[in-house]
């Protein structure tokens, strides 16, 4: 039947998304924002779930709390299963000395988050995907009287012309294995720009220096996820097959390229 075949050839991914940084807060200069791309999350998740078992390892394991044997140990085992499954990480990182959020704005955060996150799921999904998305997202404020869920679904479905998203939902990170794996990741990246800016100084953690240094060994990175082979600053990582992919937004860049696409509409309205 060909309605059998349909359902059976659609493919679908649960993407993690997470952010780390805070937009309000004028000391932090980086905010970004991660998603991890799964195609079977259960696979992932059981390993992640034998390795809290075999440690006896119940606390939520995050960024921001890589202070001490324990969860540094845990930390690795995380990534190295991340690394021998089906799934990938990408992502965008503000920095916010580069932006003008009063400009393009009006200073609703809201709207920064919200239309970094598009950006980050259209990045993912292409040009012409073939993929339908479940987005599991870690909890986030948002005004009330707004649908972030909905809106990020619709927003992304009207773009393509087709059903990208099946859903969004925002959880506690606590609840869920995968989002603390997207954390760990995106945290990492993150410190490691904070690093090469010199923003941490006398203030740096030991393990997350030594997890910092483990992601080098095992991604073949020589100084920094942001220097290219040749010693020179780049804005992008791409790990091989695309496992880890890292951009820092480059807002005169997208500005040329949204003048660039408005003077190509203009020119096919009058061809």
């Amino acid at each position: 039947m060909v309605l059998e075949k349909h359902y059976r050839d659609i493919k679908t991914r649960f993407c993690f998304l997470d952010e780390t940084g805070l937009l309000r807060k004028g000391t932090d200069k980086f905010f970004a924002l991660g998603i991890l791309k799964c195609g079977e999350p259960q696979r992932l998740y059981n390993k992640i779930r034998k390795i809290r078992f075999r440690n006896n390892y119940r606390e939520e394991l995050k960024w921001a709390n890589l202070d001490r044997k324990i969860r540094f140990d845990i930390a690795r085992e995380f990534f190295n299963t991340f690394l021998e499954e089906d799934a990938q990480f990408n992502c965008i990182i503000l920095n916010k000395s580069e932006l003008n959020f009063e400009k393009y704005f009006n200073n609703n955060l809201y709207k920064v988050y919200r239309n970094f996150s598009i950006a980050l799921i259209k990045l993912i999904a292409g040009k012409n995907p073939d993929e339908i998305f479940i987005l599991l997202a870690d909890d986030y404020f948002s005004p009330d009287g707004t649908d972030m869920e909905d809106k990020i679904k619709k927003i992304i479905n009207d773009h393509y012309q087709k059903f990208v998203v099946a859903g969004v939902c925002q959880i506690d990170s606590k609840a869920s294995d995968l989002l603390q794996l997207t954390d760990l990741i995106l945290g990492s990246i993150v410190y490691d720009l904070k690093k090469q800016s010199n923003i941490l100084l006398n203030s740096q953690n030991s393990y997350k220096r030594k997890f910092l240094n483990f992601l080098y060994q095992k991604l073949d990175i020589k100084k920094s996820f942001f220097l290219n082979r040749f010693g020179f600053r780049t804005r992008n990582y791409v790990l091989s097959g695309n496992k880890i992919r890292a951009t820092i937004f480059d807002c005169k860049r997208s500005m040329v390229n949204k003048k660039q696409a408005m003077a190509h509409n203009g020119r096919r309205l009058f061809h």
